[in-house]
């Protein structure tokens, strides 16, 4: 293990009250999933900044942008002086996707393109230029991710009313989504979701970014069943040692240990994926705290649980899960598994036999 990890001092957790045994979401009925709110943002002090920033409030539209200098938002469709929002100008809204700690999802349909997409709002307006600063930097760091299959596209981004609004490729489901209504999920079809996560991690740590807050509930489905890793708002820059003492964590529930001690690193992710994938193979009802959620991070996985899957994902998932993060693998060992190996060479010969019988 080679992954350089960064110390910053991190508050002791205060964690929720747990049953003392380990049981399914399906033993334990439909239950919705309980976000864990994030720590709050670096705030704005009250001072001629602040004051400032109430005079700079434009109602109108404007792009939000790191990589285009276009100060402007260009398309016949949107007239700043109406009522409505260019939100509300350009898209038609067919549903809400979903509701979570920084805002609302929506599913839109394009009025200029006809395309479908996902859109999300801020829930608050910024509650100063510090506040804005941070918000922004999803953007940043999403819109400069070079575009890959197995992570969510950006499409763009803008301000209005003091609102942030992120339109991204719409997807068919999440993956919280789908193992709430699936609760024995075959192993191939987790090991081609763990591939394709797994391709994403990969192409975040191959340009020194942690996502930081890997979890179902930020994968995403498409509709030709591939799997993509979303939501960037907590990602770190490995290059930019000023992240490091503002860094947040994510979902206590997909929490690496040594960041408890602020060990910020790739191992992370490496840790977040293995418990996720240990919750889609097992249909493991995750621990928010207490003694449970300390076994599972000391390398003591719930043998009764495990009976199901093969000995050779039990070994993957344990091997992400290793508590001491040196001996944690890499994204790049972890791909090189045998098994994996093995799996993704089934997979070419399945797709080479659907496509030779459909042409031949």
């Amino acid at each position: 293990m080679d992954s350089p990890t960064y110390n910053t001092p991190r508050p002791t957790p205060k964690f929720f009250q747990e049953p003392q045994s380990f049981s399914t979401k399906k033993e334990k009925g439909q239950t919705p999933r309980v976000r864990i709110p994030p720590p709050p943002r670096p705030s704005a002090k009250k001072s001629a900044t602040r004051l400032q920033f109430a005079k700079r409030n434009i109602s109108k539209a404007m792009p939000v942008s790191f990589k285009s200098p276009d100060k402007t938002i260009s398309t016949p469709l949107y007239n700043e002086n109406k009522r409505e929002s260019y939100f509300e100008q350009c898209f038609e809204i067919i549903c809400k996707l979903g509701s979570g700690s920084f805002g609302d999802v929506y599913k839109v349909k394009s009025k200029e393109d006809g395309m479908y997409y996902a859109i999300k709002k801020s829930k608050e307006r910024f509650k100063g230029s510090v506040d804005r600063k941070v918000k922004l930097e999803e953007v940043n760091k999403h819109e400069k991710l070079p575009v890959h299959r197995n992570c969510v596209k950006f499409i763009k981004a803008w301000e209005e009313k003091d609102h942030l609004y992120i339109q991204t490729e719409l997807c068919k489901m999440s993956l919280s989504a789908y193992a709430d209504e699936h609760h024995n999920i075959a192993e191939q079809l987790i090991m081609n979701y763990l591939i394709d996560l797994l391709m994403a991690v990969k192409h975040l740590h191959d340009h020194d970014l942690i996502h930081m807050d890997i979890k179902p509930e930020n994968v995403f489905i498409s509709d030709t069943d591939v799997c993509k890793l979303g939501d960037f708002g907590l990602v770190l820059d490995l290059n930019k040692r000023e992240e490091w003492v503002d860094a947040l964590e994510g979902d206590p529930k997909y929490l690496a240990p040594e960041l408890m001690r602020g060990n910020f690193g790739k191992p992370a992710d490496i840790f977040s994926l293995g418990i996720t994938i240990l919750e889609l193979a097992t249909d493991l009802d995750l621990p928010r705290g207490d003694k449970l959620w300390h076994q599972l991070r000391s390398g003591q996985l719930p043998d009764e649980l495990l009976k199901g899957i093969s000995l050779e994902l039990k070994h993957l998932i344990e091997w992400m899960m290793q508590p001491d993060l040196n001996l944690r693998p890499t994204v790049d060992e972890v791909l090189g598994h045998r098994y994996l190996c093995e799996v993704c060479y089934l997979n070419v010969i399945l797709t080479f036999l659907f496509y030779f019988e459909k042409f031949a």
